[in-house]
């Protein structure tokens, strides 16, 4: 591992951007941050994999993934259980002025996992940086290493519309559909769907639009309403309330509700007919 922890010139933190310790070769641990850090943090795996979770949601972080976040963002992440090779990180925190470039380009939700995206030339600028403000010329190294931040920071900008735009609106759609059809009993908001493409949530909703003529949400409900149909055919036995919560609501009488909209008849009519169809006559 090596690791570098400069003297912060105090001239330094007028700047845009200003790095307060970076590494190389970490071999990270479990990190449980409840109250979040007190600095923002880039880090990078080189090898084996670990996890981050933020918000509720949780990431696999294998070689070349890349993780941003923001002080005071609660978080969690560490190496996966069973792994024989250790997991090994690059990662540079650093501090702002108040510069909303982060806001603005990267993420409003105060982080951004990257992905299967062609990030293996960043390696050497985590490099660069550690060798740098190692240096004992404080002032000078660390208008070095603010260069090589902000670098870093424009890369990473670059590979977020990579990433859009590497992505067809079919695959888009198709990714945000699998994943509702898998998580129909879990509460899914829009920003957890446009989150999973990496998209704006109006952006995602235009699409859904487009090509459904409903949102995003509407589209949700519906298979929610069409898997209830099935489990209560399936499953006879299961109670509305069980139904409800397999499709992920907690409230009976909001399942109903819903129910009842999309098919204009209740849960209990609709199970009532079903068995009653069923019957020898």
């Amino acid at each position: 591992m090596t690791l570098s922890s400069p003297i912060i010139d105090p001239k330094i933190k007028s700047f845009p951007f200003y790095i307060t310790r970076c590494a190389t070769n970490f071999e990270g641990n479990l990190v449980t941050r409840e109250k979040g850090f007190n600095e923002y943090q880039i880090m990078q795996c080189t090898s084996g994999k670990g996890f981050f979770e933020c918000d509720g949601r949780s990431f696999i972080i294998g070689p070349s993934d890349l993780v941003l976040f923001h002080p005071d963002k609660p978080h969690r992440y560490g190496p996966l259980p069973n792994e024989s090779a250790p997991w090994m990180l690059n990662w540079i925190c650093f501090l702002t002025d108040g510069n909303d470039l982060l806001e603005t380009q990267l993420t409003t939700d105060g982080y951004r996992v990257i992905q299967q995206a062609p990030t293996a030339h960043l390696i050497p600028l985590y490099e660069q940086a550690v060798r740098t403000l190692a240096q004992p010329d404080a002032t000078y190294y660390q208008l070095q290493g603010a260069h090589i931040l902000y670098t870093l920071l424009l890369e990473v900008i670059g590979l977020k519309w990579t990433v859009h735009k590497t992505i067809t609106h079919t695959q888009l759609l198709d990714t945000v559909i699998n994943y509702m059809e898998a998580h129909l009993h879990t509460e899914l908001s829009i920003d957890d769907l446009s989150n999973l493409v990496h998209v704006s949530p109006s952006y995602l909703c235009r699409q859904f639009k487009k090509v459904y003529q409903t949102s995003p949400i509407q589209y949700l409900i519906k298979l929610r309403m069409f898997k209830a149909q099935e489990l209560m055919r399936t499953y006879p036995h299961l109670t509305i309330k069980e139904i409800g919560q397999l499709c992920g609501y907690r409230e009976s009488a909001y399942f109903g509700a819903e129910f009842k909209r999309c098919f204009h008849i209740t849960p209990n009519q609709y199970k009532e007919e079903f068995l009653h169809n069923k019957r020898p006559t």
